[in-house]
């Protein structure tokens, strides 16, 4: 009895350190995991672009990257060979100076699109040095996407050569176009899908409403937005990123 309470106890003071050796989440790993989750054929890594900015009265101003941070996780963990690197939170969002953009509203955080690119860059090149064979780029805020697809086609074109590849996976593009029939069938105006889509996004990802002020919501959005529909919308991103990266990492 005395030896099996002993092994019950190393056990139990183990767990920790096991439940954490099993994230998908770069962040959560030490150096020897992440590097042992390579060896063991984790080869493909996943980067994707948050972004810090408005959206206004109702929704916290990081729902870009908590969905990304999200998508991501769950993206890695359904393709089985991935790992997923830390959201970047900054994005495009318009001129501080100019006070243009998203950047005419407290809270934004905008960097250029140059900044965006070489980090994104020095990001994929830190990812297949240390022995990632595949770099896929993703973001879900909309003033990224072209920043992000040049330098993947760039970079994919300077490391293949020497075995790496890197990608682009068009998931707001796609994922946004899923959002707006899933509204569209529910009569859902046109210019109206983007704030129900935030809403449903972030009801979705806390029933305490951390991230939502119900209480702020237009009643036509407040009637249609539900963390249903944001499920909806968020399990679209996944499914459409992991059948486009399946089919480029083979």
């Amino acid at each position: 009895m005395r030896h099996l309470c002993l092994v019950v106890a190393v056990l139990a003071s183990s767990a920790p350190a096991l439940a954490q050796s099993t994230s998908v989440m770069i962040d959560d790993l030490t150096t020897t995991e992440v590097q042992a989750a390579i060896d063991g054929g984790k080869t493909t890594a996943i980067y994707y672009v948050g972004g810090t900015h408005q959206s206004g009265p109702a929704v916290a101003l990081g729902k870009h990257n908590l969905l990304s941070a999200l998508i991501a996780r769950r993206i890695a963990e359904t393709l089985g060979n991935a790992l997923a690197y830390p959201p970047n939170p900054y994005a495009p969002a318009g001129d501080p100076i100019e006070k243009t953009g998203h950047m005419r509203f407290a809270g934004t955080i905008s960097v250029s699109h140059e900044t965006l690119a070489a980090v994104s860059r020095d990001v994929a090149v830190s990812a297949l040095a240390v022995g990632f064979t595949h770099v896929v780029m993703m973001g879900d805020h909309g003033e990224t996407q072209g920043v992000i697809r040049e330098v993947a086609a760039a970079m994919d074109a300077e490391w293949r050569p020497k075995g790496g590849r890197v990608f682009f996976i068009p998931v707001y593009e796609e994922g946004e176009d899923r959002m707006r029939a899933i509204l569209t069938a529910l009569d859902v105006p046109t210019n109206r899908t983007t704030p129900i889509d935030d809403a449903s996004e972030m009801m979705a990802l806390g029933s305490d409403n951390r991230w939502v002020r119900p209480d702020q919501l237009a009643d036509d959005i407040a009637a249609v937005a539900s963390a249903d529909l944001g499920n909806q919308f968020i399990d679209g991103k996944v499914e459409v990123a992991v059948r486009r990266i399946r089919e480029l990492v083979q």
